[in-house]
């Protein structure tokens, strides 16, 4: 008689998480979305500089329902954060770093590149 089949565990030989691949890439997709945004609310802020006098009107909405928009796209930022943080089991330190990408201007590119780099020595390719 041929012996069952046997079912795959949910971490593969290398004991390393098949879906940390996934939390990876959602987190570096969400990292550069959200750090985009806040760039874009950034330079909308600079409008409060008294030398650059924007008049209030066009620009004030765009920029306003950006920065709303940004607001919900963070929470998301969020939630693919704290995913792929416990996923790795980091301190807490990481996991405010990590956040910290979605309210700091340039902060998330340059979390994004370290984060990637660190995982993808747990990731086979």
């Amino acid at each position: 008689m041929t012996e069952p089949a046997v079912q795959p565990s949910p971490q593969d030989d290398a004991g390393v998480d098949p879906r940390l691949a996934g939390d990876l890439k959602r987190y570096r997709v969400m990292a550069i979305i959200t750090g985009t945004f806040l760039l874009t609310v950034f330079v909308g802020l600079l409008r409060y500089i008294p030398a650059i006098g924007l008049d209030e009107g066009p620009v004030d909405t765009f920029f306003s329902a950006v920065a709303i928009i940004h607001g919900w796209i963070y929470i998301v930022y969020l939630v693919t954060v704290v995913m792929l943080w416990m996923r790795m089991r980091w301190g807490l330190g990481c996991l405010i770093y990590m956040a910290a990408g979605g309210i700091v201007p340039l902060l998330s590119f340059f979390a994004e590149r370290r984060i990637a780099h660190e995982v993808a020595g747990s990731v086979k390719p």
